[in-house]
């Protein structure tokens, strides 16, 4: 193996080796230390961007979190492409079919390509309506569009990022894209500091310059590791097209259509439960414009929402990527008892950080939030928003890992629909209940959000338990 998918544990044994055999808890150790730590890292950028937008005001803050949710829109496609391409990657070489695992990686990154660029074009385009129809007063979409302008250009970095990371990933490798991340976090944190609020002078936008160009940074670093990489063979993408004849070519387009089927089938309900998040998050900011004071509730929101990441879900987030690789090589492997036990070690790691973390965002809440605002309306909101969301912390990290473990057996139908119903069926309509017919206002919303959460949770115990999702043909 290459010395960049060559790493060994203390054992010595092969990092493929330690997913697929010996200790479960090992396996779960080594593929998610590197992703909680990536997960802080990015974490650390997203709270600078944060508080680089405070200093500029709550109508920046409100715009952030408004422009975040269209970035993510626009990035979807993407999601499912990852989401594909760790569950055919991981199960391919759980197996040892390294040619397979080496051509979904190829197609991976030539459908990413593909993706990144009509995203940034359909990105660019869908912006300003999607800006007005989100509710935001007029001072907000001024500042969401100056963001947006710049931060859509890094749409076709960040989608060979995540590919490229899903495949190192997928073949038990997790300490290169946190050793990337770090990278770009360092470029991220510097850059909004200096261009936002340094000589440059350049506001909301020097957040978008930051991520557009960690992007690429990212982008250049991962096809050059990729390169010293046993996947190295995925970057040639015009493998089977260069010296066939007219009847090979049109033979590689239709294997081509045929690998884009796969991976999308997989990744598809993952996309689709993701658009029910983004749709269902500017839903939730016209239901913000429908309280008394909208700009303090979307401000409050995109508070809440980022430190929530910072200290429960983005570790939750490195927990489920982790036990995606371990279950889909497990399977691969033959072991599926292997990989239901990975899942539940996983989900009591994740129960035993989420309670503690519960604790600290219902009895600090008031604290952290002052630490972001100056705003007296805004952190009383955001603290509101703390206490309740804590109720639902642990069944939180149980839809997360839960999840992630039947994503990386590529049994992602089931989740999509629990999904959708949790995330408009149940959220939405008890959103707008709750804040305009009743006295609760924001705090209406917060608890509707905590709920559907919770639904999700114990959706996602109970179908895990049913092992369903083991016979999942990829």
């Amino acid at each position: 193996m290459s010395s960049v998918t060559n790493e060994k544990e203390s054992t010595g044994k092969p990092i493929d080796d330690l997913i697929v055999s010996g200790s479960t808890w090992r396996a779960i150790w080594h593929m998610s230390w590197p992703m909680m730590v990536q997960m802080f890292i990015i974490s650390g950028a997203s709270f600078v961007d944060v508080r680089v937008a405070s200093e500029l005001g709550s109508p920046t803050q409100a715009a952030i979190g408004i422009c975040n949710q269209i970035w993510f829109l626009m990035l979807i496609m993407t999601v499912a492409l990852s989401s594909g391409t760790m569950a055919l990657v991981s199960r391919f070489w759980g197996a040892r079919d390294y040619v397979s695992a080496i051509e979904a990686g190829r197609q991976s990154l030539i459908f990413g390509t593909i993706f990144g660029v009509v995203s940034t074009i359909l990105g660019l385009i869908a912006a300003k309506p999607l800006l007005m129809a989100s509710g935001a007063d007029a001072i907000v979409q001024a500042q969401g569009w100056q963001y947006l302008s710049i931060d859509l250009m890094s749409q076709l970095p960040f989608t060979i990022v995540w590919t490229a990371h899903s495949m190192f990933r997928a073949i038990g490798n997790s300490r290169v894209p946190m050793m990337i991340w770090l990278v770009m976090a360092v470029l991220i944190v510097g850059l909004d500091y200096f261009l936002c609020l340094g000589p440059p002078g350049l506001g909301v936008a020097g957040i978008g310059w930051s991520w557009c160009m960690a992007g690429v940074l990212g982008m250049c670093l991962n096809i050059y590791l990729l390169s010293r990489s046993e996947l190295k063979e995925s970057l040639d993408i015009f493998a089977g097209y260069r010296g066939k004849s007219k009847a090979e070519r049109q033979a590689q387009w239709d294997l081509a259509r045929d690998w884009l089927w796969r991976i999308l089938k997989v990744g598809i309900p993952t996309c689709i439960q993701d658009v029910a998040w983004v749709a269902g998050n500017f839903a939730m900011f016209w239901i913000f414009a429908c309280t008394k004071d909208p700009t303090t509730c979307q401000a409050s929101w995109t508070i809440g929402f980022r430190l929530e990441e910072i200290i429960s879900t983005l570790p939750l987030h490195a927990l489920s990527a982790s036990i995606g690789t371990i279950v889909g090589q497990n399977l691969g492997a033959g072991k599926p008892d292997r990989a239901a036990k990975s899942g539940w070690q996983a989900t009591k790691i994740g129960l035993a950080m989420s309670i503690p973390t519960a604790a600290i965002m219902y009895f600090f809440a008031a604290q952290i939030a002052g630490a972001m605002s100056h705003d007296a309306k805004v952190i009383a909101c955001t603290a509101d928003y703390f206490s309740v969301m804590s109720f639902c912390m642990p069944l939180v990290a149980c839809w997360f890992i839960l999840f992630g473990a039947m994503s990386g057996a590529g049994y992602t139908r089931w989740p999509m629909w629990i999904g959708l119903i949790g995330l408009t069926l149940i959220r939405l309509p008890l959103a707008y209940f709750l804040a305009t017919q009743t006295a609760l206002g924001p705090k209406g919303i917060w608890i509707a959000i905590s709920v559907s959460a919770a639904f999700i949770g114990i959706a996602a115990i109970l179908r895990f338990a049913q092992g369903t999702w083991k016979k999942q043909k990829v």
